[in-house]
């Protein structure tokens, strides 16, 4: 490391952007990610502002051989974003969005926010679909998919990306879009950061003013019926509504579901939105019509404060005997252990040409996403083993045995990888790794290694 230190005096110099190291006084905050689970401790952080930083940035760990890690917004639960004595190319100082409002096109760079996209977008009537937790990256949740308040509407977020601009681990630069390196477009669409650091995204931009949404909470003997009501919704109602679920139990392991509709059609009081509201259980309500910003803020999950660790499958269905079993799970712990979250991908995914975007999801009927979530590292092994047998419980539903990209944890194996995106989708995502990536630089992701056999880590 002496060396690498002495080193870090010419990366400084070489850098426009920031050069963090462990001596640094806000080190410790810029290793910092979403899950507290996650302690990594990286050599350098390289703050990058703008594509030739990151080339400069990935010279330099090719020079010193570190291993290397992307944060964006920092928000995945594997905490893919930091690694133990490598180098972090973080773009956090990359957070400008341009709108074209008439060609209703939005340009965002690699390190911005829901926060930042969103009242960029708003302030021109316009949107494209995002998730539900604001701090979440734009990047990391677009190459992942991206599911949230506006699926059922204008699709998955991937499915609105329109070009692209990444650095690859050699330095070079390259834009995707329809015209040019259409099939890197084609992986960008789905398949994680594997194949360069993206600098900029380009989207396709909806009109949007207002919505009506909100939140309807339900608890005790009436939820299970409740979920029945949310299930059938889901399964018949018009492009204009978007609707999740989130399921738990209270200290006393009395069930309780908050349903989380978002409407954009004209009707000002929906039938589907009525049926939510006089379903049995019912706590608690406040949908109203109010601004798109206004629902981004109905959800939040604190950064860096709790511990995670997700597992779930795409399912076709949500039939009584799986909704059994989630509530079997549910208190299997005999305290709450976090809690399972249910989003309906009815609407415009199934519309869509599902030959522009490796994603290979669309055509299932719910992300089922089991969420362990704590505080107490005491209860590290306890709520991990939990995650992972309710995940397994729900594996008889699952839609093709893949996952989420954006959900999975780091230890998944590569064999659920594969899955994910199926087996002639994952040869053809290699032979894009074999071009713009083939010693597998960027392996701290769900990984697609350039040939059959190589590690994933």
């Amino acid at each position: 490391m002496s060396g690498l230190d002495e080193s870090l005096g010419e990366l400084r110099r070489s850098l426009a952007g920031a050069v963090i190291a462990p001596a640094d006084a806000e080190y410790d905050a810029a290793r910092r990610c979403f899950n507290a689970l996650v302690d990594r401790r990286p050599a350098v952080i390289a703050r990058c502002i703008g594509t030739a930083d990151v080339a400069t940035a990935f010279a330099f760990a090719r020079e010193h051989e570190l291993e290397v890690a992307v944060r964006g917004g920092g928000h995945n639960p594997a905490g893919h974003c930091v690694v133990d004595g490598g180098l972090v190319i973080d773009l956090s100082s990359m957070r400008s969005v341009e709108v074209d409002g008439d060609a209703a096109i939005a340009h965002a760079d690699g390190g911005s926010t829901w926060l930042d996209f969103d009242p960029a977008t708003q302030a021109f009537g316009l949107v494209t679909p995002g998730g539900v937790v604001g701090s979440t990256g734009v990047c990391g949740l677009t190459l992942g998919g991206g599911i949230g308040h506006l699926t059922a509407q204008y699709g998955l977020t991937c499915d609105n990306l329109v070009g692209a601009e990444i650095v690859t681990p050699d330095g070079t630069e390259v834009v995707a879009n329809a015209d040019e390196n259409s099939e890197l477009l084609w992986g960008l669409r789905g398949a994680g950061g594997n194949f360069g650091v993206v600098t900029r995204l380009d989207f396709r931009l909806h009109p949007l003013d207002r919505v009506v949404g909100g939140r309807v909470a339900y608890q005790g003997t009436g939820v299970r019926d409740a979920l029945r009501r949310f299930r059938e919704i889901a399964a018949r109602s018009p492009r204009d509504l978007s609707c999740q679920a989130s399921l738990g139990v209270d200290e006393s392991l009395e069930p309780m579901l908050t349903v989380l509709p978002c409407y954009t059609g004209a009707d000002g009081d929906p039938e589907d939105l009525q049926a939510l509201r006089s379903a049995p259980g019912v706590v608690a309500e406040d949908l109203r019509a109010h601004s798109f910003l206004d629902q981004q803020r109905v959800v939040d999950s604190p950064y860096g404060e709790n511990r995670h660790y997700w597992k779930g499958h795409f399912v076709r269905e949500l039939p009584d005997e799986l909704l059994d079993e989630l509530f079997r799970c549910l208190v299997a712990l005999g305290r709450p252990p976090g809690g399972i979250l249910i989003e309906s991908l009815h609407g415009a995914p199934k519309d869509t040409d599902g030959s522009t975007g490796v994603v290979a999801f669309r055509e299932a009927a719910f992300n089922i996403s089991v969420m362990a979530g704590w505080q107490d590292a005491r209860l590290d092994e306890e709520q991990i083993e939990w995650a992972r047998a309710t995940a397994a419980a729900i594996e008889p539903w699952s839609f093709g045995g893949g996952g989420y990209v954006n959900y999975m944890q780091a230890d998944e194996p590569i064999e659920r990888v594969r899955a994910t995106f199926g087996a002639e989708a994952f040869e053809r995502l290699q032979a894009l790794k074999r071009r713009y990536d083939p010693d597998n630089v960027l392996r701290r992701n769900q990984n697609i290694p350039p040939t059959d056999g190589e590690g994933t880590r």
